[in-house]
């Protein structure tokens, strides 16, 4: 029996106790909250982060400043400033002058920009220093052509029309003007598909040709859309000319029309005519030791992916 009531005795000591805990607990966080919503005056650094740099400047000290703020806020936007380093930005094309061989950043030309980025419940009292001074240096810009570098296999039947292009097909790269005219070109990562059947679009990431950190590329990938279609074959026979024959010179020859066979999409097939074709003998390139000219197609739509002339010998007469 003494056994129970003893038992009894703990469990009610325990519950005070829990209660106890409870409400000091709950003491302490109103007493927390109390002196987080009350407003206090301090000064914290801030590091100063440099906005809208134009592409070809480099600015040389940037990391190095810092400005002091004294401000008024309440505990919970003081805290925010105590457990992570604050960072204020400087719009470098409006709020910073070039002075001398120096660009300037002064208090009456920043303070509305600095204190623009505060809360209305923070009161920005005061900002040291009141000049900030920056070395910049001036870099070329450069706008160089990407390559795109691809491993397509198609379908039996697909292909694409048109060579297929990177957008932007050119990029802009930034650094010393020495080393920028060693560059030609930006590539990209290898894009590989097998049996593309279909239109599809992605992303490569550009390779920059150089290891060098003093240069730049603004641009990190590019897209590319390969549009796929179902292609087929199709044939013509076209007229051959003769030009450049002199005027005394009559020139008899044959065949006088050659068969062409041309590669193209299915949606374009039906849209291909005779006459975008032009095939052509140029009499200046005969050979007395040859009875024969070759033939050349001069002339046809940007709407067929290949083509082929079957003949590749024109024979020809000479009569005066």
């Amino acid at each position: 029996m003494s056994v129970v009531i003893s038992k009894l005795k703990n469990v009610v000591k325990s519950r005070r106790l829990n209660v106890f805990l409870i409400f000091f607990l709950l003491a302490f966080f109103i007493l927390v909250l109390a002196r987080l919503s009350a407003s206090y005056t301090n000064t914290v650094d801030f590091k100063v982060v440099l906005k809208n740099i134009p592409d070809e400047m480099i600015v040389l000290n940037d990391s190095t400043n810092t400005l002091k703020l004294t401000m008024t806020a309440d505990g919970f936007e003081w805290m925010r400033y105590y457990l992570k380093t604050p960072s204020v930005g400087i719009d470098f094309n409006n709020e910073v002058k070039k002075a001398d061989s120096l660009y300037v950043w002064s208090l009456s030309r920043g303070f509305a920009g600095i204190n623009n980025q505060f809360n209305k419940d923070v009161v920005v009292k005061t900002i040291n220093p009141d000049t900030l001074f920056f070395k910049v240096d001036i870099n070329a810009v450069k706008m160089v052509p990407v390559k795109p570098n691809f491993n397509i296999s198609y379908s039996p039947g697909y292909n694409v029309l048109n060579t297929i292009v990177t957008v932007p097909d050119s990029v802009k790269i930034i650094g010393p003007e020495s080393l920028l005219l060693k560059i030609d070109k930006i590539e990209t990562e290898v894009l590989s598909r097998k049996e593309v059947y279909k239109p599809f679009s992605t992303q490569l990431s550009l390779i920059s040709e150089t290891k060098n950190s003093q240069i730049k590329v603004k641009t990190k990938a590019v897209t590319v859309n390969v549009k796929v279609e179902k292609f087929t074959e199709g044939t013509l026979s076209l007229p051959v000319n003769i030009i450049n024959v002199p005027k005394n010179v009559k020139v008899n020859y044959f065949p006088k029309t050659i068969n062409l066979s041309y590669y193209t999409s299915l949606e374009n097939y039906n849209t291909i005519d005779v006459n975008d074709f032009e095939v052509v003998c140029d009499f200046n390139e005969h050979n007395n030791k040859y009875s024969y000219l070759t033939p050349k197609l001069v002339k046809a739509p940007t709407t067929i992916k290949t083509s082929r002339l079957h003949e590749q010998k024109i024979e020809y007469i000479i009569s005066e």
